[in-house]
């Protein structure tokens, strides 16, 4: 892990080698962030672990919480009195934090909060590959999605200030690629903040009875129609290349596999990133798409920014979408360039590259290798429960 003094730096505009979760952890402490709660697991560990380390010296009240829900309510607890709090998990792991994460979609924050969830396609460390970016719809609260360790610090400071703006929990979803990809990052301003907090009591707001739950459920939708107009302008959603007959749109760790498949097959397109991915920028999305026939849609896991194009999609006419859906992309595990390129040559009829014509495919590869059972983390109950 990085020298924990680097997250301390007051040298703005330095340049380091980080971690995806050391650039969130850098990003906090840019931020101002005065509480971090967690329940570790991987790919989200680094986050607490590396803030840990430094935690006193920063300021900041650091818990290794008794679970997910804990964690969330004890961050809560010191954003309701206008400290900014952090709370990272693993994608299982918000399951557990939900039960508090939808309601307090409802009552809304003061001190900025954000909750990382460390998704986890091809299950590298998990049981399951979740994508928790359906949390975003189910709980109606806001998304952000980085591609690398820049955009993981910095947009974390936007999270935060989103947060505070809007009075909400935000969503910050990140994939095992990003979060373990070394990248360099380009420090920024460390702000200073109180971490003493005050509590204002307001029944009709933070007691969920139904008559005030019913009221705070229309303060919420009003919230998110303002963060979509928002959105269609925000600059973590824009249009960084174009040209060609060809649209693309994507996110996270699929920006850069698109980018790299789009250079390796010499195909001239045009490339909408999304990071702010809810409330979905319909309007963008349509002004991007109609001067098209045909869209590529890129992603992890779930045809969840494909299915809000097709919605988008709908008043345009025929424009070909290819996405999950249409079996272009595998809905599950993980993607890389090669699975991009590979799928792109046979939809647009390019030939592959002489490197991928005779790559012998992981699962071959993994069948000559030694048996190795997985590890779990030490200190996890289930690892003292296998061991018995």
């Amino acid at each position: 892990m990085t020298d924990p003094k680097t997250l301390l730096s007051k040298n703005v505009g330095e340049s380091c080698l980080l971690l995806g979760n050391e650039a969130i952890a850098r990003g906090a402490i840019e931020a101002g962030v005065k509480v971090v709660t967690t329940y570790p697991g991987t790919p989200s560990s680094e986050i607490a672990d590396s803030l840990s380390r430094i935690a006193k010296e920063a300021g900041i009240y650091m818990e290794y919480s008794t679970n997910e829900i804990v964690a969330v309510e004890v961050a809560a607890g010191a954003s309701l009195c206008g400290v900014r709090a952090l709370s990272p998990m693993k994608h299982v792991g918000l399951n557990v934090a939900s039960d508090a994460l939808i309601t307090l979609a409802y009552t809304g924050v003061r001190g900025g909060l954000v909750i990382v969830s460390a998704d986890d396609p091809n299950c590298w460390s998990s049981q399951n590959e979740q994508d928790n970016r359906y949390y975003a719809l189910l709980a109606n609260l806001p998304c952000l999605e980085p591609s690398n360790s820049q955009e993981a610090k910095d947009w974390i400071v936007y999270a935060f200030d989103l947060s505070e703006k809007f009075e909400l929990p935000i969503l910050f979803r990140t994939t095992t690629r990003v979060s373990h990809t070394l990248a360099p990052v380009e420090l920024g301003i460390i702000r200073e903040r109180s971490d003493h907090g005050k509590f204002v009591p307001e029944v009709k707001r933070f007691v969920m009875v139904p008559d005030f739950a019913r009221v705070r459920h229309a303060v919420l939708i009003e919230k998110m129609r303002s963060i979509k107009e928002l959105s269609e302008k925000s600059p973590l959603n824009k249009i960084v290349r174009e040209g060609g007959k060809i649209g693309f749109i994507t996110s996270g760790a699929s920006f850069n596999y698109t980018m790299e498949a789009i250079d390796i097959l010499n195909i001239e397109a045009s490339v909408l990133k999304i990071g702010l991915i809810h409330p979905f920028p319909e309007r963008l999305v349509r002004d991007f798409i109609k001067g098209f026939e045909e869209v590529f849609v890129v992603e992890e896991l779930e045809p969840y920014i494909e299915n809000a194009v097709r919605s988008s999609a709908s008043a345009l006419g025929l424009i070909r979408i290819n996405g999950k859906s249409n079996g272009f992309l595998p809905r599950n595990g993980e993607l890389s360039t090669s699975i991009v390129v590979k799928a792109l040559a046979k939809s647009l009829g390019k030939p592959l590259p002489r490197n991928l014509v005779n790559e012998i495919p992981f699962e071959e590869i993994q069948k000559s290798l030694p048996p190795r059972p997985p590890i779990l983390c030490p200190g996890s109950p289930i690892e003292h429960l296998s061991m018995t």
